[in-house]
C-alpha cells in the first residue's frame, strides 16, 4: 500500500519534472551557446536552409565519385581533431561564405559565425573528435554516419562520452559546406551526463 501511494505520488509529478527539465535544457543550451531559439524555430531554418540551396548545391556525386570523395573529406578533416587552431586554419575552407550550420543545439549562419561557435566549442572541452564511419547520397544530399567522443569538464565525471549520429551535408561546386545539419540524441549524448540533469532525462523518458 505504501508502495503503491509512493508511485501514486511520484507519477502525479511528472508534468512538473517534465517543466523542470525544459527549463534546465534551455538554460544549458543558452550557456552552450544555443540561445533561445526553440526546435520549431530550428525546425523552419532548416527548411529555409534546404529552399536556399536548392539551386546552388551541386548534385553530380554520382557521375563524379571523385569530387565526393574531395567534398566529403573536408568535414572528416575538421572534426577529426576538433582544436582552436585546426578551426581557424579549416573553417574558410571547409564552409562556404554563406554556409548554415545546425547541431541541433545552435545555429549558426555564415563561415564568420560558424568558425566563431566552433572556437567556443573547441575552448569548452578538453578532448572532441568526430570519426565518420560511412557517407551516402541522393541527388544533391550527402548523409554521414558518425561517431563523436567528447571530454569536458563536469561531464560524465570527466570521462569521454561517445555518441552517435547522422549529419545532412549539401557542397557546392568547389567542394565546401553549403548546407550542415546533425541529428542526434543531445539528450543521452550530452544533456544526460550532466550532474544536475543525468537522474532526470532516464525517468522522464521511461515514463517514471
Amino acid at each position: 500500500m505504501c508502495v503503491l501511494d509512493f508511485k501514486s505520488k511520484v507519477w502525479s509529478l511528472q508534468p512538473l519534472l517534465h517543466l523542470l527539465l525544459s527549463l534546465c535544457l534551455v538554460g544549458v543550451t543558452t550557456a552552450c551557446g544555443g540561445g533561445r531559439m526553440t526546435q520549431q524555430e530550428m525546425h523552419r531554418a532548416y527548411q529555409q536552409a534546404l529552399a536556399s540551396t536548392e539551386t546552388t548545391a551541386r548534385s553530380d556525386w554520382q557521375a563524379n565519385p571523385d569530387a565526393l570523395a574531395a567534398a566529403v573529406e573536408k568535414p572528416k578533416r575538421y572534426f577529426r581533431e576538433m582544436t582552436g587552431t585546426n578551426v581557424e586554419r579549416l573553417t574558410k575552407l571547409t564552409y562556404a561564405q554563406d554556409a548554415f550550420l545546425c547541431d541541433t543545439l545552435h545555429i549558426a549562419l555564415g563561415a564568420d559565425e560558424i568558425e566563431a561557435y566552433f572556437l567556443k566549442t573547441a575552448d569548452r572541452v578538453n578532448e572532441l573528435s568526430v570519426t565518420f564511419l560511412d557517407f551516402s547520397t541522393a541527388g544533391r544530399e550527402v548523409f554521414a554516419r558518425w561517431s563523436m567522443t567528447m571530454r569536458a569538464d563536469g561531464l560524465a565525471g570527466d570521462q569521454p562520452v561517445t555518441s552517435y549520429g547522422i549529419s545532412h551535408f549539401r557542397f557546392d561546386r568547389e567542394g565546401k559546406i553549403l548546407l550542415h545539419q546533425d541529428f542526434w540524441d543531445a539528450g543521452g549524448a550530452f544533456f544526460e551526463q550532466l550532474p544536475g540533469l543525468k537522474w532526470i532525462i532516464p525517468r522522464v523518458r521511461g515514463g517514471l
